[in-house]
């Protein structure tokens, strides 16, 4: 049996219930009216919010690799109580992407977005998202081990040049979309060394090119790491003379006739110490031998055989070339007219007449030299010449000179006999001869008088 208290709980709530729920429907439409006027709703647009990838595992576990092409940072508008949407900013939401379902051949994935700021959960309304979607760019991964190339720029200072340059590691490898790495051609590590003169010991960020020589952005690739350390010598430079000396000589009736280089100096490159040590270049004499030659002769001589450990020659050649012109030696008889040999220290009042040389009324002369040269002499190109300055009247047998000459040699003495006549002397003799002639004729001529 109920007790009285119940019984008069029951019908206080029961008692006018219809009039009681009638108020209260009344009240909350009364709140809504006095919010709505008020505080109104009112719409606003949110931007920059993040789209955070989830389940992008998924992917990578089967081997793809992928990008956001669009859809990372979203716009939105929402609609919100006055008081609330003047609040609300882009860390009040979070949006999100499903990537478990997706593949290169379904590459979009929906955005989601919730409004996650405490005690708005159900008063703000999301109306629209500017983006839907997040678009992926899905590619199969894919590594590869590429090889560095120290590519230097730029030149040093006045007097210094490169010298060797060391890459540590010497490969990196590389991750990513294999529709990217697959266009990897050359991975290099550029370095500008304008107007240094000391060396390099620094770290470079590697930079990669197509087979067109066009960069591929980094941005999409993992590295195994970002820098690689490099060392670069810069060396200072000085011009050094190239000595060199033939030995031997070339084979009976053959003569070296003239000596080439194309060098008499370079310009070399050393660390400072041993540079300032060096002064020449010697060749050793028996490297350049032309013993027994009956030709010419050409020696290449590789310079750097003969520089200190540390050294390089940085001028444009670094071998030595030497020509050795050998030609044959021949002799060859000219035959001088007696006529054709001048005298010298005549006087006037003297003649002067050559009776002859070793060939009757010529002079033969053995002269020797280069073949070429020898043939293409003439009588005249040797000067023939005596002196008989300081000599009386009389008859003579006098050396004659020849020129001076590099293109032959006359080995042998030749003379020639001269008769030296006093004019003076002639004409007495021929006066006191027509003298006595006259007089001879003037007795015959009294002898017939008579």
């Amino acid at each position: 049996m109920k007790s009285l208290k119940e019984i008069k709980i029951k019908e206080l709530i029961l008692h006018n219930f219809s009039l009681k729920i009638l108020a209260v429907i009344i009240a909350i439409v009364s709140w809504i009216v006095i919010v709505n006027v008020d505080n109104p709703s009112q719409r606003k647009t949110i931007s920059g919010i993040t789209v955070n990838m989830i389940n992008g595992d998924t992917l990578t576990d089967k081997g793809y690799i992928y990008q956001v092409e669009s859809g990372a940072s979203i716009s939105i508008v929402v609609k919100a109580p006055q008081t609330v949407v003047d609040e609300l900013k882009a860390t009040d939401f979070y949006a999100y992407a499903d990537l478990s379902e997706r593949t290169p051949d379904s590459d979009r994935a929906p955005i989601y977005v919730n409004c996650i700021k405490e005690g708005t959960e159900n008063i703000v309304d999301i109306v629209s998202l500017r983006t839907e979607y997040v678009q992926l760019s899905i590619d199969n991964r894919v590594d590869k081990e590429c090889g560095l190339e120290l590519n230097i720029t730029g030149q040093p200072a006045d007097g210094y040049v490169v010298g060797d340059y060391s890459i540590s590691p010497t490969t990196i490898r590389v991750s990513g979309a294999e529709s990217t790495v697959s266009r990897i051609a050359t991975a290099r590590l550029n370095y500008n060394v304008s107007s240094m003169t000391a060396s390099i010991d620094d770290v470079v960020a590697p930079v990669f090119y197509d087979e067109n020589g066009v960069e591929i952005s980094s941005d999409k690739l993992e590295l195994s790491r970002n820098n690689v350390s490099i060392k670069i010598e810069i060396l200072p430079t000085k011009w050094v003379d190239v000595n060199y000396t033939l030995s031997g000589e070339p084979a009976d009736g053959f003569r070296l006739v003239e000596q080439t280089a194309n060098l008499t100096s370079v310009n070399v490159a050393a660390p400072k110490n041993v540079l300032d040590s060096l002064s020449s270049i010697d060749v050793p004499s028996d490297i350049i031998d032309i013993s027994g030659a009956q030709e010419d002769m050409e020696f290449e001589i590789a310079l750097m055989t003969y520089l200190p450990s540390g050294c390089r020659i940085v001028s444009d050649e670094s071998v030595l070339r030497v020509q050795a012109d050998i030609e044959r030696i021949i002799d060859r008889t000219i035959d001088i007219s007696l006529s054709d040999i001048s005298m010298e220290g005549t006087r006037e009042d003297y003649e002067y007449s050559i009776l002859s040389g070793n060939s009757g009324n010529m002079l033969s002369v053995v002269v020797t030299g280069i073949e070429n040269d020898i043939n293409s002499l003439q009588a005249s190109d040797l000067g023939a010449s005596v002196s008989l300055a300081g000599r009386s009247p009389g008859t003579y047998t006098v050396r004659v000179e020849f020129n001076d000459s590099d293109v032959y040699d006359i080995n042998n003495s030749y003379y020639v006999r001269v008769v030296i006549t006093d004019t003076n002397a002639t004409e007495e003799t021929e006066s006191a001869d027509d003298e006595t002639e006259a007089e001879t004729t003037e007795t015959e001529a009294a002898s017939e008088t008579e």
